[in-house]
């Protein structure tokens, strides 16, 4: 074990409530019955949205950073790493770490930078910032921030994305350790050959400003059938098998929140419960790289999870990507 402690974990989210209504209404007008889909399918209920004219993918991982912090009783001095996932963050230039690290009052020795993985991003910043702090006495603390701002790209003819998402970005600091908890196992897994599917910009960067219909600049998202369930739902098994557990040791599966007909099969594979596999994309939507995150965070408000416990991140990127994460909480 990487014995590296979760410290504390915060989340903030669109002030906006809103209900499948205003999407079932918008597809009905195109000739689209999409009621199955969204509520059955991908599992959505509400989502919360921003106020898109006050506030964006930064605003939102500031003010997760700041309540983090808050919680944890610590300064922004006290932070010696800094890592932002976002597949679209509000700047590239400069990266979003050093707009945060100005925020929170960071320290000069301090190590900043973005990282893009998609939706797998943060999961993968989790396990990556941990080994790194497993070989660097230096980083005592570090903070990571995800936040995606999905409905700012995406195409609202397209019935596969757009009603999808919702607005809200968290934040988690790790501290170094002699108590036992950590990082137990993971596992990466690639599948390239979904790539096609999936584009942002639809364009390409080098056509940005050649376009002349706004809708070839949207998420490009084209129809395609998820063909690995059965392979991640190993990767799970071997990970627990690997560190001497069963199923039955894992108090909480932290899943990706996109689909729920997922959830629903490794569920019934794996022979886990639903207060065990906490789902709540039907409530915040989904939310991209912070969505295994933000189910921690619900499941740790709700008494579901307490220290000690074995939690199971797992979720995927765009193209395809899929990480496992075995971790003591």
């Amino acid at each position: 074990m990487l014995k590296v402690k979760l410290k504390e974990i915060a989340v903030y989210h669109g002030k906006n409530v809103v209900s499948n209504d205003i999407y079932l209404k918008h597809f009905k007008e195109r000739g689209k019955d999409v009621e199955h889909f969204l509520k059955d399918v991908v599992g959505r209920d509400k989502r919360y949205l921003i106020d898109k004219d006050k506030e964006n993918s930064l605003t939102m991982a500031l003010e997760a950073s700041k309540e983090v912090l808050k919680k944890a009783k610590l300064k922004g001095t006290d932070i010696d790493m800094i890592v932002f996932s976002s597949q679209l963050p509000e700047f590239v230039v400069p990266p979003s770490s050093y707009l945060v690290h100005a925020e929170i009052g960071g320290k000069n020795d301090c190590i900043c930078y973005d990282m893009n993985a998609n939706c797998a991003g943060m999961t993968i910043a989790f396990e990556q910032v941990i080994k790194y702090m497993s070989v660097s006495p230096n980083v005592k603390r570090a903070l990571i921030v995800g936040c995606d701002y999905v409905n700012l790209i995406v195409n609202p003819e397209n019935e596969l994305c757009y009603g999808h998402y919702g607005d809200a970005a968290c934040a988690i600091i790790l501290e170094q350790t002699n108590e036992d908890c950590g990082l137990v196992g993971s596992k990466y897994d690639v599948h390239t050959e979904d790539h096609p599917y999936i584009r942002f910009p639809g364009c390409g960067f080098s056509k940005l400003f050649d376009v002349k219909d706004k809708t070839e600049l949207m998420l490009d998202w084209k129809p395609f059938v998820v063909r690995w369930e059965h392979i991640y739902a190993e990767n799970m098994k071997e990970v627990i098998e690997k560190a001497g557990l069963t199923i039955n040791d894992i108090s909480m599966f932290c899943l990706s929140q996109y689909v729920y007909k997922t959830i629903k099969y490794f569920r019934e594979v794996l022979g886990i419960t639903a207060d065990k596999s906490i789902y709540i994309g039907n409530k915040y939507g989904y939310t991209g790289t912070t969505s295994p995150f933000i189910a921690l965070y619900e499941a740790i408000n709700k008494g579901m999870v307490k220290r000690g416990d074995y939690i199971l991140f797992w979720t995927v990127g765009a193209g395809s990507q899929n990480i496992t994460i075995l971790f003591k909480y």
